[in-house]
């Protein structure tokens, strides 16, 4: 074995000012923790400018591993993400950039597998934070295997992650037609407009028919009210679970930030908390776990099975013939969001969404049932996807797990990982 400082460089990052718009909204990437939420970089926010590059940051090259070595983050987890192409990186950040003997694909996913004793040996700040020293880092082991045999094992290791990704982002894409077209029906009553406009239809005649002609004197489309999320979804449905009674459980930690799917729920007694099945949308109603966005559409239970979690979820089950995915639409609309945020009451440590506040939010709906099956139509199918989607993820990132340990230690040899790899992937 040789050592990880002797198979990389370790570079330094920086931030450019944040007050100088000239550093800024230019063509590069820059990444700190708030954004290194994927395994593989490529194109994300924000970015710096070459007067932002040169007055402040560093330019770590395609290929280069980026590690997290100092804030409170890691002690919830440790970000490990592979650049696809160069990108800017804040003092917080180590990039580690194979030598010349070393395949840098090979090389992240070797400090990938060292996660055990990355969480084992997380140092502290003054002020509290989590730290990784340089000289321990350097020191980590590194194994003596030829570049071929590197490039091979890379290769067959970012498999499983490139389809991960991929399948991230594509449920991004799902996600966002679904907020579009809500937006487009709901918010800015693009069908009418068009009518009005006498611009061609966009939709399929059946559903095109099913939309005012015109805007009434309150510009909301003719025949259209004025009414409030309570008309169409029910907040804090009541459930039946018997204490002491298995069922499936979500904490907070469970919800995701961004994305509609939480992680597969843990079975326990129910003892107290909110209750919910398939098809409702779990609100975080606590500071700051709804500034964080924490919010998910439940897909994940059986038939028929009620689940259960945090007192500090807010339920939300749209009413029939509304589709069920709207309420998760809703909830994580801006506008709404703002809307709960600054409705919440209590102490400034510890401030809660009302129930009430959240029934009460405005919006302008049609009265006629056919547009709410229309609306189905068009994003049930959207979120059907999205739910294969995060399963396939789940299998993915269940048997990378278990392989990638034993394909880096060489317990599993390349052919048998290329098998496995292919029944998968």
């Amino acid at each position: 074995m040789s050592t990880l400082g002797q198979a990389a460089e370790f570079l330094s990052g920086g931030t450019p000012k944040k007050g100088i718009p000239e550093f800024w909204g230019g063509s590069i990437s820059w990444y700190s923790a708030s954004n290194m939420t994927r395994r593989f970089l490529k194109g994300d926010e924000p970015k710096i400018t070459e007067a932002g590059l040169a007055a402040g940051s560093r330019l770590a090259p395609a290929g280069s591993t980026l590690l997290l070595v100092r804030g409170s983050g890691l002690f919830n987890s440790i970000p490990i993400c592979f650049a696809d192409e160069p990108v800017a990186f804040n003092q917080d950040v180590k990039a580690i950039c194979a030598r010349s003997h070393v395949d840098p694909l090979f090389l992240h996913f070797w400090i990938e597998s060292l996660r055990r004793k990355l969480n084992e040996n997380i140092g502290v700040t003054g002020i509290g934070a989590g730290k990784f020293d340089l000289g321990f880092l350097q020191a980590l082991p590194f194994p003596d295997i030829s570049k071929g045999e590197q490039e091979r094992i890379g290769r067959l290791a970012s498999l499983f992650d490139r389809k991960i990704d991929l399948n991230h982002r594509l449920n991004e894409t799902l996600e966002a037609m679904a907020r579009a077209i809500f937006k487009d029906w709901f918010v800015d009553f693009g069908p009418t407009r068009a009518k009005i406009e006498g611009r061609a239809p966009y939709l399929v005649p059946d559903i095109w028919a099913l939309f005012p002609e015109r805007l009434d004197d309150e510009r909301k489309p003719e025949g259209w009210k004025t009414g409030c999320i309570a008309d169409i979804i029910e907040i804090n449905p009541t459930e039946a679970l018997k204490r002491g009674e298995r069922a499936p459980y979500l904490d907070m930690a469970a919800l995701p930030t961004d994305g509609a799917t939480p992680n597969l729920p843990l079975e326990r007694e129910f003892t107290s908390g909110m209750k919910f099945r398939n098809g409702d949308t779990l609100l975080a109603r606590i500071t700051p776990c709804l500034e964080n966005g924490k919010t998910a559409f439940v897909q994940c239970l059986k038939d028929n099975t009620r689940g259960w979690g945090s007192t500090e979820f807010i339920v939300m089950r749209a009413r029939s013939p509304v589709p069920s995915p709207i309420s998760y639409i809703l909830a994580r609309d801006p506008s709404f969001r703002r809307h709960a945020i600054q409705s919440m009451t209590g102490t400034s440590g510890r401030q809660r969404v009302r129930a009430e506040a959240v029934e009460q939010y405005p919006l302008i709906l049609p009265t006629s049932n056919a547009i709410w099956q229309a609306f189905g139509w068009m994003i049930d199918p959207i979120f059907e996807k999205i739910t294969v989607n995060a399963g396939e993820t789940r299998a993915l990132a269940a048997t990378r797990d278990l392989l990638l340990p034993k394909l880096m230690s060489g317990e599993i040899r390349i052919k048998d990982a290329e098998k496995i790899i292919g029944e998968v992937v």
